[in-house]
């Protein structure tokens, strides 16, 4: 059976941002979290990790974070922000299938609600809807992501 209580983590603030890491244990000290803030650290963590990256697991993660950077256009980095959100529920409902969660925690849907393209910042943005099995969603605002032109 998976941890009750799982660390909060959060998605840095975008002026706190340094280029080096999007996710942090906030300003204060660990913080326990379960529910739907649980499925919200994993799915994030999902999300911005780079595909072979973690040792235990080389297939998790995606390709969102190679964009940082890169010599994609922000409309091409448009489908990569949704292949890896679709990637993220696939590979989250899977590992999740057997493991006795609680409605609350296990992933039952996410899409990108709105893309928001930022000229000024060569980058872009997104909203994502992420919805648990009991019905509750919340919305997770990526930090501007720059890539080229």
């Amino acid at each position: 059976m998976a941890s009750r209580y799982d660390v909060y983590t959060q998605v840095i603030p975008a002026d706190q941002y340094n280029g080096t890491k999007f996710i942090s244990f906030g300003p204060t000290r660990s913080v326990g979290c379960r529910g739907l803030q649980k499925l919200l650290g994993v799915f994030t963590k999902y999300l911005l990790t780079p595909v072979g990256t973690d040792p235990l697991d080389p297939t998790i993660g995606t390709e969102l974070t190679s964009l940082l950077g890169s010599n994609v256009g922000v409309f091409d980095a448009r489908d990569i922000l949704n292949l890896s959100v679709n990637k993220c529920v696939t590979d989250i409902q899977a590992m999740q299938l057997n493991q006795g969660l609680p409605s609350d925690e296990r992933l039952a849907s996410a899409f990108v609600t709105q893309y928001i393209e930022l000229p000024d910042a060569n980058g872009f943005s997104a909203q994502i809807l992420i919805k648990n099995a009991a019905n509750q969603g919340t919305v997770v605002l990526l930090p501007t992501l720059t890539v080229g032109t």
